[in-house]
């Protein structure tokens, strides 16, 4: 028998267990004093490694590790369902209620739909602008399947948002000379390049050369673009996915990435004068990739947890730990991000208020206002609050009568998969099972709607019972959705080959890349020094409790 402390590093979830505590919904009396164990956690070094252990592991342990039993391939297990990643994978089997016992999906939908604005409690636009162009980049449904099984994911975290899904688009987006990727200066600052060949206004567009095959033409422009401004479309960057212009900040992160990924190539060109262009390029992109991972650790997964948890990437843990598998990325994973209710109805206030139409597919705002005044704006504003009734109408309503909105897809997708109930994911994360609506929620409209469409708990789909969970002012969202997400994140990033033992070393970085990772703290630091006027950026994913 371990004592306590012990199998706090060992076993943190029977600890947990054993002290009688249950993040996220923790007693009154630790929640009032927890906010200066935090801040005792994060002054000591040894302390914080110690307690970002315990965490990273209690959540790491919260389901049995992949290989997972099952795909989308198909209903049982098979060789096709335990190596073709093209499928996306799933933690539990599927499930045996028929489609006619589920509520009708209209019904489902309404759900969702905002009905009067509920703003976060600290949680910025910042954070979630950075969470859409984090995610995209691998939780990628396919298109060509039409009933969802398949994905386009690299099924890891590396930064194809700007360096392409595959070594021909990759090739397509570098400069070939100095390790660097193609840029240009637009009145002084640099920015990714134009993805179209000039011409008259309202005339055809044509991807130039230099990016054919980047993306999918036709799709490219009749449907991605197909609702943008035509004065807007010249301004589309030539980037790595095919949606990395669909946001301004999507605009924002790739241009300030790209920019640090040349100024580390730049760093490394004046350090190492042999290295030829392809060694430059690919030491910049490893170092680039850590940083990532561990901004995503140590700011953006911290944020999501209570109290803002001070985490860090511990070095080599995944190498001792039974979750250490290859990556593969889940239809529940890909479901549970569907933050939409993140999504603010503006933006700011006065002259510079934006609505959702100015930060859709608006290039030429982020090049007219410029990277720290966004940022700074977005890092003010509180983004809404996740969970039910809070998604604005234009995610939920169809734009046009033929063509299902975001919102009646994502619905479609979980009913396609045919997902395991609420109650029994809870079960399989560790968590207790619910007995009645009240146990979901103390919203009484919310329980009597959802009691009304599906009668018992136990009938109640994932995707629902996730956002109608409860949860307090220190949360960020309910129990089940935190324990997927961190469960998701951390075995999933921290296996990143890059931080593996024998391969995180001045070997693979250099002694410069080395310095910059561990001199690398914050997205507004990462930020600061790729802008004109450093001083002026505020970057944040809290926006404190005022507002």
């Amino acid at each position: 028998m371990f004592s306590t402390p012990l199998l706090l590093v060992r076993e943190p979830r029977k600890a947990i267990a054993r002290l009688g505590l249950k993040p996220p919904n923790l007693p009154e009396p630790v929640t009032r004093h927890l906010p200066k164990i935090v801040e005792l956690i994060s002054a000591v070094g040894p302390l914080r490694e110690t307690a970002s252990r315990l965490v990273i592991n209690y959540y790491g342990y919260a389901t049995p590790p992949r290989p997972r039993a099952l795909s989308l391939a198909s209903d049982y297990t098979s060789w096709l369902s335990l190596t073709d990643r093209t499928y996306s994978g799933r933690h539990l089997p599927p499930s045996t209620t028929p489609p006619e016992a589920l509520p009708a999906a209209a019904d489902v939908t309404g759900l969702y739909r905002r009905e009067q604005e509920i703003k976060s409690t600290d949680t910025s636009a910042m954070f979630m602008f950075f969470a859409q162009w984090f995610t995209d980049s691998f939780l990628r449904t396919s298109r060509a399947d039409t009933m969802g099984r398949k994905n386009t994911s690299n099924h890891e975290i590396d930064l194809c948002q700007i360096y392409g899904l595959s070594a021909e688009k990759t090739a397509m987006l570098r400069a070939h000379d100095g390790g660097r990727l193609k840029s240009q200066l637009i009145d002084g600052e640099e920015f990714p390049p134009f993805l179209f060949e000039p011409r008259d206004p309202g005339g055809p567009l044509t991807f130039k050369a230099e990016f054919r095959g980047l993306h999918e033409e036709e799709f490219f422009i009749e449907t991605i673009l197909g609702d943008v401004p035509d004065v807007r479309k010249d301004s589309v960057f030539a980037v790595g996915l095919e949606h990395g212009n669909s946001t301004i900040g999507h605009t924002v992160l790739d241009t300030v990435f790209l920019r640090e990924h040349n100024r580390i190539a730049r760093l490394l060109h004046h350090q190492h004068p042999d290295w030829d262009d392809d060694r430059l390029f690919e030491t910049a992109r490893n170092v680039m990739i850590v940083l990532l991972l561990k901004l995503v650790v140590e700011e953006y997964i911290k944020h999501i947890g209570p109290f803002d948890f001070p985490l860090q990437v511990v070095p080599f843990i995944a190498d001792g730990e039974r979750w250490n598998r290859p990556n593969w990325c889940s239809i529940e994973f890909n479901l549970l991000y569907r933050w939409h209710m993140l999504v603010p109805d503006s933006i700011g206030e006065g002259p510079d208020r934006l609505s959702p139409k100015d930060f859709r597919n608006n290039n030429p705002l982020v090049m007219t206002r410029g990277i720290e005044s966004l940022v700074t704006q977005f890092s003010a504003e509180r983004a809404g609050k996740i969970g039910l009734l809070n998604t604005p109408y234009f995610l939920v309503d169809r734009a046009h009568p033929n063509y299902p909105s975001v919102e009646e897809r994502t619905i479609t997708l979980m009913r396609q998969a045919r997902l395991s109930s609420y109650n029994d994911y809870r079960e399989a994360f560790s968590l207790k099972r619910l007995n009645s609506f009240r146990d979901l929620t103390s919203d009484a409209d919310v329980g009597a709607r959802l009691e009304a469409l599906y009668g018992h708990i136990d009938n109640l789909e994932w995707y629902v019972g996730v956002f109608a969970e409860d949860y307090p002012d220190y949360a960020m969202m309910g129990e089940l959705l935190t324990t997927m997400v961190a469960y998701d994140a951390f075995t999933q990033a921290l296996t990143n080959p890059l931080l593996a033992r024998n391969v995180f070393n001045e070997r693979t970085f250099s002694k410069t890349g080395m310095a910059i990772i561990g001199e690398t703290r914050s997205l507004e630091q990462l930020i600061a020094r790729n802008c004109t006027t450093p001083d002026a950026v505020h970057a944040s994913f809290s926006c404190g409790l005022a507002g």
